[in-house]
């Protein structure tokens, strides 16, 4: 499977003007390949860019060159290379490099990306089998990668709620309890205000109401009014009749 993710074709160049620049081109561009070939990816990357140097716009050094980056595990770069590579008129070229930027990102874990690529590479060459084989493998694993959060994760979140709600009914809870503890302390208050209120009235002597003793006082220092008042008239009549001479 490994195979098929990381397939990659190397491209010679053989013909190009018999000019001094395009035999060392052609020679670097070769002995790029041959390290590739050997693992070399370290050599292979240093012979490509010296033959960049040499012509810089040129698709198939750019396939080459992004093979050997992806090799290296250099993917950033790997991705430029790839999408330069598809400024080319031969559709075989263009299906390779669509095929591997469909592996670039599917390395990259851009599994949307990678299944727009690989379409791209069917498109130019619909019986690449590797090209389908890697197609449902990026479906498969975009599919997987897009389903909901695990049944634990939802757990631990539904518990979290239900701690929520149930501390948020016991707060709830101590709150009435504290408002009737404070209604019923209130209700306590005030009858025991009234109480004191009604004690004090019953023990507040009345004004109005003679007791007893002081009526009999009362009573007592009339009688002795009266009396005195009848002496007195009874010595008023008696020198009144009085007949005596007057000597």
């Amino acid at each position: 499977m490994l195979n098929k993710i990381i397939t990659l074709s190397i491209i010679a160049l053989l013909t190009l003007a018999g000019t001094a620049a395009a035999d060392d081109y052609i020679d670097l561009v070769k002995k790029g390949n041959e390290a590739l070939n050997a693992s070399d990816y370290k050599k292979a990357i240093e012979f490509y860019h010296q033959a960049e140097a040499q012509i810089p716009e040129s698709p198939p050094l750019d396939y080459n060159f992004g093979g050997a980056l992806y090799l290296q595990g250099n993917y950033e770069e790997t991705l430029e290379k790839y999408q330069k590579a598809l400024n080319t008129n031969d559709p075989n070229l263009e299906a390779k490099a669509q095929y591997n930027l469909g592996n670039t990102y599917y390395r990259m874990q851009d599994y949307k990306k990678a299944i727009e690529s690989f379409q791209e590479a069917l498109k130019s060459n619909p019986d690449d089998m590797d090209a389908k084989y890697n197609l449902e493998l990026a479906r498969k694993m975009l599919k997987e990668n897009s389903k909901p959060e695990p049944q634990e994760g939802q757990d631990q979140k539904q518990q979290q709620e239900q701690d929520q709600q149930k501390k948020d009914k016991q707060d709830q809870g101590e709150d009435e309890q504290k408002q009737e503890d404070s209604q019923q302390q209130q209700d306590q208050q005030d009858q025991e205000d009234q109480d004191q209120k009604q004690q004090q009235k019953q023990s507040k002597p009345d004004d109005k109401k003679m007791s007893k003793e002081d009526a009999e006082r009362i009573l007592n220092a009339l009688r002795d009014d009266e009396q005195k008042i009848q002496d007195k008239q009874k010595r008023q009549v008696a020198l009144g009749s009085y007949r005596g001479k007057d000597w």
